[in-house]
């Protein structure tokens, strides 16, 4: 009788096993569990969120207003669905677990990051993602991961790439909108548009003061390439849109370049994700406008180039980099030494030509900045610390480096940079440093200068908000490609698919706040249309000196100015370091006839200060907007032009 029942228990036992395993438990059961939690709490988070609760904020109202019971039912419920379906659906189907802790750490994770700015944040919740979507991708066979058509892959990339330069062109021209927007630097290259379109010369006045071409502060010839997008629209706002774009355009050759490399289904996805959410990418967007957005499209062709052995794109290409910037022959120089080591075949002289071609314009172009334009300032202001006297241009910096390596190499690292270092890093999972292959290092050489070097003394090359990141990015993003190429199946799957996760996170931490300016804008429409009604009123043809942030909605003209402390005169015995308030030592404003409008702001302490000085100089009230806007005009102009004043009994 006793074995009977023990026949009977171990097929009762037999029977449960059997069941579990058909569940997926205990296989599955974390993966299911997990992503089934942070699903609902993303959903409650949300819910809370809309009726002005904040999980982190108002953490204690949020947990009395959350019955526990109500969660742990629901997390039952909905580990119930996902067992039944893990029951239904054939062997092969059967990802649907994975998924979901796919999806319910990154809604729950993303959800808390949404307008929150705090990255350190964002490094909690990305260590959280990494290790359990990490789990996650333990799950999944390479076969699973591959299945993906690649015909589905193109449109994922295609409508996430565009929605995201939708949102960056959307939410910048909306930061425009709200008068966000300054002379540096937007309003300048406003101006600079203004001159090619009308003369085909990037003259500006508001940069230096005086009539100057942009080209003789940077060697920037590729501007000429949207000269025609810009006289189609003749609006400013067509450049933030182009800036988005041309950060988002090097997805495509990427694309091509990950299909060389064999990664296939899902891994393409993931590796377009990560270009597509990297912060490096899309922070320096929202510094208003600068040439350096051409190179991610710029330099991933010609990464595609040199990938493929592409030739005649590989110089067109070549060029193209070399006249974004007079710096920018340095990522030229680079990925042709790159390319010189990695090739096998004759082909690697082309990688020669590549470094002689940039190295000669690089010299000649720096050599001409530093004699007929503003070389050897900026050469100071970004290489401080390895200047030995002011007037020392970019050549004798080069030689300064060469006599003193040591000097060099102590500067690549600061206590400062360490969350830059992380900002820029971590989304990769610091993928560009793993390899033996010494050649790829070259690659990162343009970081290490641009933004390491530099960085120490010029504070914003080591910043993810600025315009100097924007082509190292590209370069790093392409080494951990190659990297990861080099890893098994598995181990690449996990790293990619973590990565793209994770840029995902510190994008939605650092950029999605910015939709913050639409809100303002749509709140108060009617006051910013009026404001910019205000400024339509100054003739084209006046010589105008404006408010910093009114600059670039009045820049497109022949000849304006930055209105600021520069434009008075003080007394030179009271001014020190130690004297508190400038607006003490000022005895009379500067040049007043040099402009024919003052455009100012009844906000700006300048303006209170200078507006006693104009009437006395015989300027008179013009116009006024929402008590906001106050433009004075001379007297002179006005009886040349046969005109009178917008608004009269002042």
């Amino acid at each position: 009788m006793k074995q009977i029942l023990s026949e009977q228990n171990r097929e009762r036992i037999a029977f449960i096993k059997s069941f579990l395993l058909r569940c997926g438990i205990p296989e599955m059961f974390m993966c299911r569990f997990i992503g089934i939690y942070f699903l609902i709490s993303g959903i409650v988070l949300q819910i809370r969120k809309a009726a002005g609760v904040h999980a982190v904020n108002d953490w204690k109202e949020y947990v009395r207003q959350f019955p526990l019971r109500n969660g742990i039912l629901w997390v039952i419920f909905g580990v119930l669905i996902l067992t039944i379906i893990y029951c239904v659906v054939p062997k092969r189907f059967r990802i649907v677990d994975q998924i979901m802790l796919l999806i319910g750490t990154m809604f729950f994770s993303m959800s808390l990051l949404w307008q929150n700015e705090n990255y350190y944040f964002a490094i909690a919740l990305s260590g959280i993602v990494i290790v359990f979507v990490g789990h996650m991708m333990g799950k999944i066979s390479d076969e699973q991961f591959r299945k993906l058509p690649d015909a589905a892959a193109a449109v994922i990339v295609a409508v996430v790439s565009l929605a995201v330069a939708a949102f960056v062109s959307i939410t910048s021209v909306m930061h425009h909108k709200v008068f966000g927007t300054s002379c540096f630097d937007f309003g300048i290259f406003v101006q600079m548009f203004y001159s090619l379109r009308t003369t085909l010369t990037a003259v500006t006045t508001c940069e230096r003061d005086m009539f100057l071409s942009h080209f003789n502060v940077h060697a920037s010839f590729i501007y000429y390439l949207l000269v025609p997008v810009y006289a189609v629209f003749k609006d400013e706002c067509v450049l933030l849109v182009s800036q988005a774009v041309l950060a988002m355009g090097g997805v495509i050759p990427l694309y091509l370049i990950a299909k060389r490399h064999h990664y296939d289904g899902f891994a393409r996805v993931a590796v377009c994700m990560i270009y597509i959410f990297y912060s490096g990418l899309l922070v320096p967007c929202y510094y208003d406008y600068h040439e350096n957005s051409f190179l991610p499209t710029i330099l991933m062709w010609l990464l595609y180039a040199i990938d493929q052995k592409k030739i005649i794109l590989l110089y067109i290409m070549t060029v193209l980099t070399c006249i974004v910037k007079e710096d920018a022959p340095l990522y030229v120089i680079c990925i042709g030494m790159y390319f010189l080591f990695e090739e096998k075949s004759r082909k690697r002289l082309h990688g020669a030509v590549m470094i002689a071609v940039s190295g000669i314009y690089f010299l000649l172009i720096n050599k001409w900045l530093g004699e007929y334009g503003d070389g050897e300032m900026m050469a100071s202001s970004r290489f401080g610390n390895l200047v030995l006297e002011g007037g020392d241009s970019l050549m004798s910096i080069v030689g300064n480096v060469l006599r003193d390596p040591g000097y060099f190499f102590s500067m690549f690292l600061r206590e400062n940079m360490l969350i830059f270092l992380v900002q820029v890093l971590m989304p990769l999972l610091f993928m560009p440093f793993m390899t033996s292959k010494l050649r790829r290092f070259l690659l990162i050489i343009p970081f290490v200068i641009m933004n390491l070097v530099i960085g120490t003394t010029y504070g914003y090359a080591a910043s993810i908000g600025y315009q100097y990141i924007f082509g190292p990015s590209c370069l790093l993003i392409y080494m951990s490609v190659l990297n990861a190429d080099d890893m098994e199946c598995q181990k690449r799957n996990s790293y990619l698919t973590v990565s793209a996760c994770v840029c995902m996170l510190t994008a939605v931490c650092l950029i999605s706040g910015r939709i913050g300016y639409i809100k303002g804008y749509q709140e108060r429409a009617d006051f910013f249309r009026s404001l910019e009604a205000g400024l339509d009123v100054v003739p084209e043809d006046g010589r105008v000196v404006a408010n910093a942030w009114f600059l670039p909605h009045l820049a497109d003209r022949r000849e304006i100015y930055i209105f600021d402390r520069n434009d008075f005169y003080v007394n030179e015995d009271l001014r020190s370091d130690t004297h508190d308030n400038f607006y003490e030592i000022v005895t009379g404003i500067k040049d007043s006839h040099r402009y024919d409008f003052y455009v100012m702001s009844r906000g700006d302490e300048n303006t209170a200060l200078a507006i006693p000085y104009l009437e006395e100089e015989g300027f008179v009230p013009y116009s006024e907007t929402e008590d906001y806007i106050i433009i004075y005009v001379s007297r002179k102009y006005l009886e040349s032009h046969h005109m009178e004043p917008l608004i009269q009994g002042e």
